[in-house]
């Protein structure tokens, strides 16, 4: 689990198969990264319903103690991200923190919002509204080893090593995706200046300057997408079956299922 430890409090414990990496947890799963706060830990997103056992087993081989994740900490609530928050809460007696507006009706016991800061025992995470691929997107920052890094979710994705650029979450308006928001959302993380982005699927970006080009490709990601107005909505990230090509694929979602809690 070492190879997985990002910086002195920062693991990746969980990943899918997205992007045809090699999964972590459940196949499914987003990026899910543990804070150690020393006395407490926390989790920034948690993954979907099949992944606890791997999810714990990454977690102990880490050398770090299941029991004492005590924040659950939503970027954004889709499926991916979330499916296991509130078994987690019940196991953990942990406190669930997000921000407004969720599609399937997430309830957390702490709503935030930019300028909330959100304390990981010795660790701080400064709150960043970023609506766009949804409207309760959220992106957390964190300094450490003199370096910026920021909790992306899917509002930023960025560059990946398979040949695509500025990849940014599923636009769909049925559950509340803006062009407009997010792309004042990408400018607002652009202005941040990230040493280090930790998004949501895929790879991270490890330096200011490689940081800088994928937001920039993000933007024209973006600026590209909202020419397409004749779509409802858009996944702008799938690949024909040799992965050499990008399409933009038309996906309606028409019924809001109401979430159990």
């Amino acid at each position: 689990m070492n190879d997985l430890k990002l910086f002195d409090r920062v693991y990746l414990v969980g990943r899918g198969s997205w992007g045809g990496l090699l999964p972590l947890t459940a196949k499914l799963d987003c990026n899910i990264y543990l804070i150690d706060g020393g006395g407490e830990l926390a989790l920034i997103d948690n993954g979907e319903a099949f992944n606890l056992v791997k999810l714990k087993k990454n977690i102990l081989a880490a050398g770090l103690d299941f029991n004492k994740i005590k924040k659950l900490i939503i970027t954004h609530d889709h499926v991916d991200h979330t499916a296991n928050t509130w078994l987690l809460k019940k196991i953990l007696d942990a406190k669930v923190f997000a921000g407004r507006g969720s599609y399937f009706f997430l309830k957390p016991d702490v709503y935030v919002k930019t300028g909330d800061k959100i304390k990981v025992g010795e660790v701080t995470l400064n709150v960043y509204n970023t609506p766009g691929h949804t409207p309760d997107s959220l992106c957390l920052e964190a300094n450490m080893e003199s370096k910026k890094l920021l909790f992306t979710g899917d509002t930023a994705i960025g560059d990946q090593p398979w040949k695509s650029k500025g990849v940014v979450g599923w636009y769909n308006t049925a559950w509340g995706s803006d062009i407009k928001k997010f792309k004042i959302s990408i400018k607002f993380i652009k202005k941040l200046s990230p040493d280090i982005i930790l998004p949501g699927h895929g790879l991270p970006q490890m330096t200011r300057k490689k940081c800088a080009k994928a937001l920039e490709n993000c933007q024209k990601r973006l600026a590209k997408l909202g020419k397409r107005p004749e779509f409802e909505s858009l996944i702008p990230f799938t690949f024909d079956l040799k992965g050499n090509k990008e399409l933009l694929v038309n996906v309606k979602i028409s019924k809001r299922k109401k979430r159990l809690s």
